[in-house]
């Protein structure tokens, strides 16, 4: 595959918690032999936040602080950025943001497992139902450079390399990923959501 570049670019993997980002950034950043980023580690190591949420266990990011850092850090290589919040990335440096998607009944299962607590597997899986991640990804950057890939079933591998394709214009880049179309997994998701907010009461 060309060169993408040398610096001053960034590719942004994102999507919900549970989706694989962490893992396929990581395989992208040692296929392409860029850095990779966890922008909510960064954040916190170089205090670009203005408060903790407490109650959602999280902290409030100061955008203006964490796009001026990407910037800096772009400028002296290209950069994989891990972020469920890609999209504040500036769009004169991003290259593509590729948000992924996995089924919302398999994601609940997944998070669940993590042991986290029931209110924010809920809030989490709702999100990707609604497809908030590449609602938000549009609302920042022009059409062409947002691309969804859904990991369903799929290898670390196989969806970096996916990736890899779309970066390098061999693969399409889509959206339309639709799971509110699908009503198997509605009703599947909207049962599971409804044991976690009523875990006592029996099956009918």
């Amino acid at each position: 595959m060309k060169k993408l570049c040398r610096r001053g670019c960034v590719v942004v993997v994102s999507g919900v918690p549970g989706t694989g980002k962490s893992t396929i950034a990581a395989r992208l950043s040692e296929m392409l032999g860029w850095e990779k980023v966890d922008l909510s580690e960064e954040a916190l190591k170089h205090g670009l936040v203005l408060e903790e949420d407490r109650e959602r266990g999280t902290y409030v990011i100061d955008e203006d602080a964490v796009r001026a850092w990407v910037r800096r850090k772009a400028s002296e290589g290209p950069l994989i950025v891990d972020s469920h919040y890609g999209e504040i990335i500036d769009d004169d440096i991003l290259l593509k943001l590729f948000v992924l998607r996995l089924r919302p009944d398999i994601l609940l299962e997944r998070l669940l497992k993590r042991g986290w607590h029931p209110r924010k597997v809920a809030e989490n899986v709702e999100a990707e139902l609604l497809g908030v991640c590449t609602a938000n990804a549009l609302d920042e950057h022009p059409r062409e450079k947002v691309c969804e890939v859904d990991t369903t079933g799929k290898t670390p591998d196989k969806v970096a390399e996916e990736i890899l394709m779309m970066l390098a214009g061999e693969r399409e880049c889509l959206l339309g990923i639709d799971w509110l179309s699908d009503p198997s997994v509605v009703e599947s998701v909207l049962s599971s959501l409804a044991k976690l907010e009523n875990p006592g009461e029996p099956d009918e």
